[in-house]
């Protein structure tokens, strides 16, 4: 019985031996190679910029091509050069890491190369900006309004993840309505329910000025209602002159807590339009309650915020 009883357990033994290597042999078959290659490229390149050179070590003419990437036409191959395809792929809050197989052959042998690229997260309301306005915000403290252009400001609302528009809309801001003039000294804000969504983070303002060498105008800020308090946000406006004007704001680090309005104290004279299903709220001075109502106007000031941090 002894010896029947240890024959039985030596062979448990062998299966579970055997078993265990094959265990072992399956996991290491699928562990990644050990010839993963990986390439640092900051930010929002431009479409075009190299991101590195192919070394193989076949010998002779060679021929490269992509086999596989993770996002379809983000690389695209020149020769041995492996250069910027579609450049948004390239945005750190949708993909940290982008991943490509390279076949290269001489015509008798074949290597694969495998790549991945990690997208070093840069200030994404800097990388839209260019020349002084860039500058100007580099050189800004948390806090500060910085004057930028239309466009960087439609780049912002474009390419910033997760963004979305409060106050006036586009088709409101630029429909064939006369601008008509409101007098300033005031505190106003649009009474038409497109507000900000909780959670988010305010970060860029634009709005019609009626007067040239506008000063001491403060971006506001109320939640819950429209007819509720209002709040300033960040410090006083850049001096700035009739027309549209757009701003950003550095270091928007508070989210809104619940849905909010966007709100503007103007020293002088601002723009607003005729619309039927719209009105705006006013009190006199940089107040923080709004106690008159127009009826039939609409405010030619919008806000952009998102619900997703993307700068210092």
């Amino acid at each position: 019985m002894k010896t029947n009883l240890f024959l039985k357990l030596i062979f448990f033994f062998c299966i579970a031996l055997i078993v265990s290597c094959s265990t072992e042999e399956d996991g290491e078959s699928n562990d990644p190679t050990d010839n993963l290659i990986t390439v640092n490229i900051a930010e929002y390149p431009s479409s075009g910029d190299l991101i590195t050179e192919i070394n193989s070590s076949l010998e002779g003419s060679l021929s490269y091509n992509i086999t596989l990437q993770t996002v379809s036409q983000a690389i695209l191959i020149n020769g041995n050069e492996l250069r910027v395809g579609d450049w948004l792929a390239f945005d750190f809050e949708a993909n940290e890491f982008l991943y490509f197989n390279v076949e290269v052959s001489n015509g008798n042998d074949t290597e694969l190369l495998e790549y991945k690229i990690a997208i070093q997260d840069v200030d994404d309301i800097w990388a839209f900006l260019n020349g002084n306005t860039r500058t100007a915000y580099e050189d800004a403290s948390p806090g500060e309004w910085v004057w930028i252009t239309e466009s960087e400001y439609n780049n912002l609302f474009n390419y910033l993840a997760e963004t979305s528009k409060s106050g006036a809309s586009d088709t409101q801001l630029f429909n064939n309505n006369s601008v008509q003039q409101v007098t300033g000294g005031k505190t106003f804000a649009n009474a038409n329910q497109n507000s900000m969504p909780m959670d988010h983070y305010f970060f860029a303002f634009k709005y019609y000025s009626w007067s040239s060498n506008a000063a001491s105008n403060r971006v506001k800020l109320s939640e819950t209602s429209a007819e509720l308090s209002f709040s300033s946000v960040g410090e006083i406006l850049p001096n700035h002159d009739d027309g549209f004007n757009h701003f950003v704001l550095k270091g928007a680090n508070t989210k809104t807590m619940s849905e909010a309005y966007l709100g503007l104290y103007a020293s002088l004279k601002i723009g607003a339009k005729d619309d039927s299903n719209s009105s705006y709220n006013l009190g006199g001075g940089n107040t923080a309650n709004l106690d008159d109502t127009v009826l039939g106007k609409i405010l030619l000031q919008q806000g952009l915020s998102t619900s997703l941090k993307q700068w210092d």
